[in-house]
């Protein structure tokens, strides 16, 4: 079968975790390029991954004929840029979210996209899920959402988000824009306003309107655990409800007949990480997610308490090490599209057919949404789009 040639421009966490390795068994890509700036993580990656060029200067990499598109997974900052540079030298283009920091620096990529006739996709990965298709199909079935509700919380505040140096009330910028989007979907209509309201910076309810008549609440908070789960989704119909608990299982009530009340997903695989969640997910659906998030959350608090004590040579120490090393993020555990969405820009590619996840235009909605929930919780007012 021929596949996409592509490359990998930023091979840092997220494309080690995921576009690196879903690339490696994509049936319409293969990864061809890995291109980075730091010499000793292209390098680290390189062995665990043979085969790939390698590449410090993306100049280089978008001036080869062979290499069909483009994944950025670099810094937020540099999205706009590296997007317009690739689709100027006639690469399609897979981008990581957020696509632009604010709607101007977003048009800008829309003005690039409509001049070079390729496709550019944003990693708004969550409406390739397994688990959100199934459920969108259901919602459709009894004449779509008209009451929305969706819970994402995380440790953005204290961990991550502090980690990369974001400043206060950054995570809409770049965590609930995928929120954004993802209500979009199953509404399957434009937001007409929004309205934020923070209890402090990152921790946030924001309620959104709909052209076709449909309400959403997105919960926010950056000051979770990780034992606690991230996210949930549920929806009134015009007949039914439904609830999806962290892309593992569906929960629908009278909106099908034939299809059951419970439906559980896999969970996603990792060829470096222990594969059982994947089955156990299957199984047992959101009690398993559950106990595994648990588990695994008791287990690093373990390892920091062992550290503090200077108990690093016991064997309780290094088994939970080799346990942690072979465990995802806990935010991993769970099939929320990534593969679907990396085969499907591939595929695009080859077929020159229409990419079926996010794309600029979604990634233009999602600033558009961001800078008037900010715009709101700023000055107590709805916003108008």
């Amino acid at each position: 079968m021929a596949k996409a040639r592509l490359a990998i421009i930023g091979t840092g966490g997220l494309a080690q975790s995921q576009h690196i390795p879903n690339l490696m068994r994509a049936d319409h890509a293969e990864l061809v390029t890995l291109c980075d700036l730091r010499e000793d993580v292209l390098r680290n990656v390189a062995e665990a991954y043979p085969g790939c060029a390698l590449e410090t200067d993306h100049r280089k990499v978008l001036a080869d004929p062979d290499i069909d598109g483009v994944v950025i997974a670099t810094r937020e900052d540099t999205h706009v840029s590296l997007t317009i540079e690739a689709l100027a030298t006639g690469k399609h283009v897979y981008v990581e979210k957020p696509l632009a920091e604010t709607e101007a620096e977003a048009a800008k990529v829309m003005s690039a996209l409509e001049a070079s006739g390729k496709i550019v996709a944003v990693g708004m990965n969550r409406r390739m899920a397994p688990a959100y298709q199934y459920a969108r199909k259901l919602l459709d079935g009894v004449g779509g959402a008209t009451n929305m509700f969706y819970r994402i919380t995380d440790s953005y505040s204290f961990t991550w988000g502090r980690s990369k140096g974001f400043g206060p009330n950054q995570r809409i910028v770049h965590e609930v824009c995928h929120i954004f989007d993802i209500m979009r979907f199953f509404a399957a209509s434009e937001v007409r306003t929004v309205y934020c309201v923070s209890a402090r910076p990152d921790d946030e309810q924001i309620v959104l309107t709909f052209a076709n008549g449909t309400v959403g609440t997105i919960m926010s908070s950056g000051y979770a655990n990780s034992d606690f789960p991230k996210e949930r989704f549920e929806a009134i119909a015009q007949a039914g409800a439904i609830a999806v608990n962290e892309f593992c299982e569906v929960r629908q009530y009278s909106l099908s007949d034939t299809e059951p009340p419970v439906t559980t997903f896999p969970g996603h695989f990792h060829p470096n990480h222990d594969m059982t969640h994947v089955f156990l997910l299957k199984e047992l659906g959101y009690e398993a997610l559950q106990a595994v998030r648990r588990t695994t959350w008791k287990s690093g608090q373990r390892v920091k308490e062992l550290e503090a004590a200077g108990e690093t040579d016991t064997t309780e120490y290094k088994t939970l090490k080799r346990y942690g090393s072979r465990n995802p993020l806990a935010n991993y555990f769970m099939d929320k599209g990534w593969l679907a969405a990396m085969d499907g820009f591939g595929q695009a590619i080859l077929e020159g057919t229409p990419f079926p996840g996010a794309t600029a235009i979604d990634g233009l909605r999602a600033a558009q949404i961001t800078e008037a929930a900010t715009q709101s919780r700023s000055t107590g007012q709805v916003i108008s789009l």
